[in-house]
C-alpha cells in the first residue's frame, strides 16, 4: 500500500478558499488516516498523518464519551467519507462513517450480539462529524449527525440493557452510513448521500438503497444539523428521523454536477440482492435536475464489458473547480475496493 493508507470508500476531497485541493484518506483500524494536498488530482500527495483528540475503539472510552443518539455508547472506528472547508474561518470539517461491529476492542456488536467481526455485515451505522483548526493535523469529535429511524440494535442484544426497545429480530434496518458529501454552492446546502441496508437476519441483505439529507452551508465555522428527505420534502430530523429512498439498490452513492449538461450525475455500485457478491462491483450512473428525482441507472461498460469496482467516483481533472464540479465530457473515475489502492481511469462521455 502507498503511504500506509488503506482507503475504504470513496476519497473525500475539497478545495479551500486559496485554491488548494485537500483530501483525507484511510480509516482508523488499518494503517493511518492521512491528509493529502495538491493543485488537482494530478499532483495530490500525502502531507501528514492525522491525529485525533479523541480515541476510537472501546465503548467505555471512544468518541469522548458522546453517545449515539439512541443512548448507546459509541464504539469502533472512523472512516472519513466527506470533507468541507469553511471559506472564512478555514476550519476543516470531516464527516465519517462508523459501525458498531468493527474494532470495538471487545465491545463490538452486530444484530445478533457481541462479535469479533459482524455476521454478514449485520452491524449498525452512524455518521459522525469532527473538525480541525490546523489543516487536518489534529481533529476533535463534535457529534453524530445522521442516525437511522430505527435504533442501532435488536431485541437479541441490548448494548446498554436499558429501557430502549430494540428492533424486532427478523427483517431489520442497519442505520445510516456508507455515504458521500456534495457541496452545492449555487443552492447553499451541504448534502449527504447515504445508504440504508435492509437485512433479513436469517439470510442476509434484502436491499441497499440511497437516501439524502442536507444542511445549510454556513461560513462562520460551525456546522448546522442535517434534515432528511422524506415524502417529497426535506422535513425529518437527521437523527432518528424518517427517510425516503431516492435510488434503489445503489451502493455508496456519490454526486457531481456537470456544467455542460446542467445535470447532476450520481455514481454508485450496483447491488443485486440474493447474488453471491451482493454488491457486484459494477458502476452505475444516474442523472437528476434537482438532486432528489433520479433517472433509472445506466451501467458503465469498458470495451463492451460491465465495469466498475466496490467504490467509484467521478472527479474533474482541472485545477480550478471543486471536486464535485465537472465542466464537460472528460473527467477521471477513481475506483478502489475495501482497504485497497485507489486507481485512476480517464473517462469521456460519448454520444451514441
Amino acid at each position: 500500500h502507498v503511504n500506509n493508507i488503506y482507503q475504504d470508500g470513496t476519497t473525500p476531497m475539497y478545495r479551500d478558499v486559496d485554491g488548494k485541493l485537500w483530501a483525507i484518506s484511510g480509516h482508523s483500524h488499518v494503517g493511518q488516516i492521512a491528509m493529502l494536498s495538491g493543485s488537482g488530482i494530478d499532483d495530490l500527495k500525502k502531507v501528514y498523518d492525522i491525529q485525533t483528540n479523541f480515541c476510537v475503539g472501546h465503548a467505555d472510552y471512544a468518541f469522548s464519551g458522546i453517545r449515539y443518539p439512541e443512548g448507546v455508547r459509541a464504539r469502533g472506528s472512523i472512516w472519513p467519507f466527506g470533507l468541507y472547508i469553511c471559506p472564512n474561518t478555514h476550519r476543516f470539517f470531516a464527516f465519517f462513517h462508523n459501525e458498531t461491529g468493527w474494532a470495538g476492542r471487545g465491545t463490538a456488536y452486530d444484530s445478533f450480539g457481541l462479535c469479533e467481526t459482524p455476521k454478514y455485515d449485520s452491524d449498525f451505522r452512524h455518521i459522525g462529524l469532527m473538525h480541525s483548526d490546523d489543516e487536518g493535523r489534529t481533529w476533535t469529535f463534535d457529534r453524530w449527525v445522521l442516525t437511522g429511524e430505527t435504533v442501532c440494535f435488536t431485541d437479541r442484544y441490548s448494548p446498554e440493557g436499558d429501557r430502549v426497545a430494540g428492533q424486532k429480530a427478523g427483517v431489520i434496518k442497519l442505520g445510516s452510513g456508507d455515504f458521500s458529501l456534495f457541496a452545492d454552492h449555487a443552492g447553499g446546502y451541504l448534502y449527504l448521500f447515504y445508504n440504508i441496508i435492509t437485512l433479513d437476519m436469517d439470510s442476509g441483505w434484502l436491499d441497499c438503497n440511497a437516501y439524502v439529507a442536507r444542511s445549510r452551508m454556513r461560513t462562520d465555522g460551525v456546522m448546522g444539523d442535517f434534515v432528511k428527505y422524506y415524502d417529497g420534502a426535506f422535513c425529518e430530523a437527521g437523527n432518528l428521523g424518517r427517510e425516503t429512498a431516492i435510488a434503489i439498490n445503489a451502493w455508496h452513492p456519490r454526486v457531481v454536477y456537470n456544467q455542460k449538461y446542467d445535470l447532476y450525475f450520481m455514481t454508485c455500485t450496483r447491488v443485486t440482492p440474493g447474488s453471491a457478491k451482493l454488491v457486484d462491483d459494477v458502476m452505475q450512473l444516474r442523472t437528476s435536475k434537482n438532486l432528489v428525482d433520479w433517472s433509472e441507472p445506466t451501467v458503465v461498460t469498458r470495451n463492451g464489458e460491465e465495469w466498475g469496482n466496490h467504490y467509484v467516483a467521478i472527479l474533474p481533472d482541472d485545477r480550478r473547480n471543486q471536486p464535485n464540479i465537472v465542466e464537460g465530457d472528460t473527467f477521471s473515475i477513481l475506483t478502489n475496493h475495501n482497504a485497497t489502492v485507489v486507481m485512476r481511469y480517464p473517462a469521456v462521455i460519448v454520444k451514441k
